[in-house]
């Protein structure tokens, strides 16, 4: 259950799961990374056409793979940030595959890794004792 952060932390609004919850998220937000390593892979490589592929690996497919019960725990914020970075995987792999140039294909990289950053920057999933 999500909880504003106690004055003897960093800041971010702690956002309490059991420890399964806790892992699935986190190894959703690693899928992000992963994307993200490999669409900066494919851009250094001049390999557009590679893009697409990395950036579905992290769009709205996932959203199915999140419990209704872990999800109305989480804060409306995180909801919409998460819905919204998803969204942007989708769009940036649909521009891939219209052939999309380096520098549109490098301006949605940039707004996931905003998404990203501001997320982490607001909220931290911490395991249930």
């Amino acid at each position: 259950m999500p909880h504003p952060a106690s004055a003897a932390d960093d800041g971010r609004t702690v956002i309490t799961l059991d420890a399964a919850e806790r892992d699935a998220l986190l190894a959703g937000m690693r899928q992000y990374l992963a994307s993200l390593q490999s669409i900066v892979t494919s851009l250094a490589d001049n390999h557009i056409r590679d893009v697409e592929e990395s950036a579905r690996a992290s769009g709205s497919k996932m959203l199915m793979d999140v419990s209704p019960a872990t999800a109305v725990r989480l804060p409306v914020g995180f909801i919409s940030i998460s819905f919204d970075t998803h969204d942007k995987f989708d769009k940036l792999a649909d521009l891939a595959a219209r052939d999309g140039s380096r520098t549109e294909v490098l301006a949605g990289v940039r707004d996931i890794l905003n998404n990203c950053t501001s997320c982490h920057a607001m909220y931290q999933l911490v395991a249930a004792p």
